[in-house]
C-alpha cells in the first residue's frame, strides 16, 4: 500500500472532531485562520483517529488575505511526538474566512504530504455547529495532487463514533 491510498475507513472520535473545530472557530473571532492535526494509526485498511493535535502557530493577516504559519521547530516538535507514540498524521483541517476550498497556498505548503492523506477546510471561520458535509474535503493523490472528495464518498470515508 503507497501511503494511506488504501484506508477506505477513518474512525474518528466526535471529541476529537468537536474539539478541533471548537479551536478553528476560537481562531476565526479574532479573524485568523487555524490548523489542526488528527493524528492516530493504520489497522489494515482502516485509519483511528487517537489524537488532536494544535500545532503552535502564527494567525497572518495581509492585502492578500489570512493563513496561519507553523514554523520549523514546531513542525519538528511534533514529527518527534508523533515518532515517539507511534502515530502518523492522516489529516489536517483548517478554516478559511470565507468559502471551503483548496487554495494554491494550502496546496504548497501542506502539512500532511503522505499519498491518500486528507486535507479538510472548513468555511466561515467555522461558525457553525460541526457538521462534515460543511467542510470541502480533499485527498492526496498518488500523483501528488489534492483531490477534492464528493460528500458523499466523504461519509463513507471518514467515520465518527462516540467517545
Amino acid at each position: 500500500m503507497k501511503g494511506f491510498l488504501g484506508i477506505d475507513k477513518v474512525i474518528l472520535p466526535r471529541k476529537i472532531a468537536l474539539d478541533g473545530h471548537r479551536f478553528l472557530r476560537l481562531v476565526g473571532e479574532r479573524y485568523s485562520e487555524g490548523i489542526a492535526l488528527w493524528a492516530g494509526y493504520a489497522e489494515g485498511t482502516t485509519f483511528v483517529v487517537t489524537h488532536l493535535l494544535i500545532p503552535g502557530q502564527t494567525g497572518v493577516r495581509s492585502d492578500e488575505g489570512v493563513c496561519a504559519v507553523i514554523d520549523g521547530p514546531e513542525l519538528r516538535r511534533i514529527g518527534m511526538e508523533l515518532y515517539k507514540a507511534n502515530r502518523q498524521l492522516i489529516a489536517q483541517i483548517h478554516s478559511h474566512p470565507t468559502e471551503a476550498y483548496h487554495s494554491d497556498t494550502d496546496d504548497e505548503f501542506a502539512i500532511v504530504t503522505i499519498m491518500g492523506g486528507l486535507s479538510l477546510v472548513v468555511p466561515d471561520f467555522a461558525v457553525r455547529p460541526f457538521d462534515l458535509v460543511e467542510y470541502a474535503t480533499y485527498r492526496l493523490s498518488e500523483q501528488g495532487i489534492w483531490t477534492e472528495m464528493h460528500p458523499r464518498d466523504v461519509a463513507k470515508l471518514i467515520e465518527i463514533v462516540e467517545g
